[in-house]
């Protein structure tokens, strides 16, 4: 009987810690230098959007991107510090001169660099610049950055990507909890690597996050969320800007009197409404890829009659009324 118990407290003790290293490999994990951050999806206990609607276009949702690259320098510059090490590597201050210009010059080193596994049989021989630029492109994280993330588990999240083009990138405004931090919006067509002899689309989109370090802007921080190509077309509402803006700011915050205008730029889209004492807001979204409308921020128009960042989390309307707390977020 004895035995029998040691036997069981073992076998308790061996799965806690699996659990507790499972939890922390997927809490920890890496992706193109940045924190891979689950998206969020739609439970399937809301409401789905009826795709017999005359106007609702599913077929968006299965298209690839036909955006231009963004990262078609090759700067040549950089090309000496290839294969150095990583630690000890002085580059020119030239391509750290203002936010946007790391973030495209960090795709741009990025955009032929390739880290194929064993059993990668994508591709016809070398691939790119193959890990040259990896080192370089680690340079592009600040000193802080780099201490918690050394540069093997850096080239580590890279692997079986063997090609990135950068689609998209915004200055967009910065969070709540780190104003001081510029914020960039990014989303980024990946080849990856496979078994078969083919290579794979795949889409992610995220924020990077820069500080000023010496004579230019270092990244401090990167987070990325991969695109899901069937969820929005047979699930909810959440993914439409209009539906999204109704839903969760109209029926969850009781924010909004009137209706809701949707302007569209491009892959931008902003959603307008007024409160009931006339109060004008907008949601700023972007179009992903994969057709998703991703809120990017919110904004309400001052006493100047000057638009200014606010921040609006309708999920605390849900929790306060669970609650029983009747409150405005404005």
């Amino acid at each position: 009987m004895k035995n029998l118990k040691y036997l069981l407290l073992c076998l308790i003790m061996i799965m806690t810690t699996t659990l507790t290293i499972d939890a922390t490999e997927k809490e920890n994990k890496y992706i193109l230098g940045g924190k891979l951050v689950d998206e969020s999806v739609v439970g399937e206990e809301l409401e789905v959007v009826d795709s017999k609607e005359e106007n609702y276009d599913l077929e968006k949702f299965f298209r690839p991107s036909d955006m231009a690259i963004l990262n078609d320098d090759n700067l040549n510059i950089l090309k000496e510090f290839y294969n150095k090490n990583p630690y000890k590597m002085d580059l020119p201050s030239k391509p750290f001169r203002s936010g946007k210009d790391t973030v495209v010059n960090y795709f741009n080193v990025l955009r032929e660099a390739a880290n194929p596994t064993e059993d990668n049989e994508t591709g016809c021989g070398s691939l790119g610049e193959a890990k040259g630029p990896y080192p370089v492109a680690y340079n592009f994280l600040s000193k802080s950055y780099q201490k918690e993330l050394p540069y093997n588990d850096f080239l580590d999240s890279f692997k079986n990507i063997l090609h990135i083009n950068l689609i998209k990138v915004n200055n967009v405004a910065a969070d709540e909890e780190n104003p001081n931090l510029l914020k960039y919006f990014v989303e980024l067509e990946v080849i990856e690597g496979s078994k078969e002899d083919k290579g794979v689309f795949a889409y992610y989109y995220g924020y990077i996050y820069l500080d000023k370090e010496n004579d230019g802007y270092k990244i401090v921080k990167m987070n990325y969320s991969s695109e899901n190509y069937l969820c929005a077309p047979y699930h909810g509402w959440a993914y439409d800007a209009k539906t999204f803006v109704e839903i969760e700011y109209g029926n969850w915050c009781s924010l909004i009197d009137g209706d809701v205008i949707v302007n569209e730029d491009g892959y931008e889209k902003r959603a307008y409404y007024k409160d009931k004492d006339d109060n004008e807001y907008y949601v700023l979204f972007y179009e992903l890829t994969n057709g998703v409308d991703k809120k990017i921020a919110d904004y309400k128009k001052n006493k100047n009659n000057q638009w200014e960042v606010i921040y609006i989390n309708p999920e605390k309307c849900i929790q306060n009324k669970d609650s029983g707390v009747n409150e405005k977020q404005q």
